[in-house]
């Protein structure tokens, strides 16, 4: 232990707790009795012994001490290991406080194992951090051994101090360290889940899923791959939810069978800047960034998003940015969603820059990018392939694709439809019905891509003024301006 305050300490310790450490005897001028004093004969046995364990104090700082022998009296009663054995770096106090409190004082590691660790369960460390406190900025790490891991509630925090707390497993084989949270059915319980200003200061090493098999969140998968999900059971991996909310991400994580697998709601954040994070088996979406929230994960990869359990309401996105949310997902890559890749709702922004989008669940169907609702998307340099519209700009959505390569769509590989599209420099290829197509008031608008545009079943289709049937709705005309 270093840099303790002990005024702040021993304030909490009873009077007594010093009783025999004080010598006998009093001054003269006090007891008016020479036989009462301190002799010099005694020296050796009182006032030198006491003065020995005394610790001089400035200014209520230690000065200069020597403490040797971090043992703590008994072991903390929430985790095993002999009495008398220590977690280096911390101390605790457990007269006053229930449960115990920690104070971790410098970089701390706390180890989770089968046997031989602090813990064997790391939820019990996380909640053991929950009631420390942090001095000096120091950091506590969670060092989570390799194995499987049944977790029967999520790691959760509404308090800021737990940004000082680092979960980590094995970076270099994520796969080692899996969390198995068997509590996700019914309960809309996830992984990890910082809400109304809660952070968490790294998750990292591990592998965050729920059972496949009917009792966790996901019910059944249908002979298409369609995803069939159990009532009350749309938890996340990972969620920063609520204003100042915000969990760091590192660069080694796998997120399995989880309705979200990352979720930042409500002003709430979740930043992966060294990507790596690997998202698959969710049902409404992967990625989502909703009401304000923000995710940075450069780049993520997500595949397998769909939910068929009402199949009038069909979802599933690999990345969703919607009411005011932003993604940040640059170099992503998104796979086997059942509606569309990359979509932006109501106000939503996404920057997607050298994105690759793999085709839908279903083959040919769905859409690589939808941005609508006056949401904004920028997919420079991406590559979007194998869906029925590539990217689809609708109800006032805006994309703009520079130097993005759109090919082997079905209905095609630009559509506005009511939205606005623009770039320059795209290659638009092997669309079967149109390269661009632009209507209800659509507008696309293309420099530097007319060479670019080849094999498809028709360059370019723009509806003109009219009647739209079903609605009865008047349009003026659609526009295409390709050079």
């Amino acid at each position: 232990m270093k840099n303790i305050f002990l005024p702040a300490v021993l304030s909490l310790l009873p009077a007594y707790a010093f009783a025999q450490s004080v010598p006998d005897g009093q001054s003269y001028r006090t007891a008016g009795n020479p036989n009462n004093t301190v002799r010099s004969a005694d020296t050796a046995d009182s006032v030198s012994t006491w003065i020995g364990k005394k610790m001089d104090v400035q200014n209520g700082t230690a000065v200069s001490p020597t403490l040797k022998g971090g043992v703590e009296i008994s072991a903390p009663s929430d985790r095993p290991g002999a009495a008398g054995t220590a977690i280096p770096n911390t101390f605790w106090v457990d007269r006053y406080y229930s449960p115990k409190t920690w104070f971790i004082t410098t970089n701390t590691t706390w180890t989770v194992c089968r046997s031989g660790c602090a813990y064997k369960n790391p939820l019990d460390a996380w909640n053991a951090a929950l009631n420390a406190n942090f001095l000096n900025g120091a950091i506590l790490t969670i060092s989570i051994g390799d194995g499987i891991y049944n977790l029967d509630n999520q790691f959760f925090t509404n308090v800021t101090k737990t940004e000082h707390v680092h979960i980590v497993g094995d970076t270099a084989a994520p796969d080692k360290v899996v969390l198995n949270f068997t509590k996700t059915k019914g309960n809309n319980l996830g992984g990890f889940a910082a809400y109304n200003g809660g952070k968490i200061g790294l998750i990292n090493g591990m592998t965050i899923q729920a059972p496949t098999d009917g009792t966790g969140a996901l019910a059944s998968t249908d002979r298409y791959g369609r995803h069939v999900w159990n009532s009350q059971s749309y938890g996340a991996g990972i969620a920063a939810y609520g204003a100042g909310s915000n969990i760091v991400v590192g660069s080694h994580v796998v997120i399995h069978g989880l309705y979200y697998s990352m979720v930042a709601d409500n002003n709430g954040g979740i930043d992966a800047p060294q990507g790596g994070v690997a998202m698959s088996l969710a049902g409404d979406v992967n990625a989502m960034a909703r009401g304000g929230g923000v995710i940075v994960c450069t780049p993520c990869s997500a595949t397998d998003a769909s939910d068929y359990t009402h199949p009038d309401n069909t979802l599933g996105s690999n990345y969703d940015a919607e009411r005011g949310g932003s993604l940040y997902i640059d170099g992503s890559t998104g796979s086997k969603s059942l509606i569309t890749g990359v979509v932006g709702l109501t106000g939503g922004h996404i920057w997607a820059h050298h994105v690759t989008l793999t085709g839908s669940l279903i083959p040919a169907s769905g859409q690589g990018a939808w941005i609508t609702g006056n949401s904004s998307a920028e997919f420079t340099g991406c590559n979007i392939s194998g869906y029925n519209i590539g990217v689809n700009a609708t109800n006032g959505g805006y994309a703009s694709v520079d130097t993005c390569n759109i090919h082997r769509n079905i209905q095609g590989g630009i559509v506005a439809d009511g939205g606005r599209v623009t770039g320059a420099s795209a290659i638009i290829t092997d669309n079967t019905t149109y390269g661009i197509q632009a209507l209800h008031q659509g507008s696309v608008v293309m420099f530097g891509t007319y060479a670019g545009m080849r094999a498809n079943g028709t360059n370019f289709s723009a509806q003109p003024a009219g009647v739209e049937h079903r609605s009865g709705s008047a349009y003026t005309a659609s526009s295409i301006d390709v050079q």
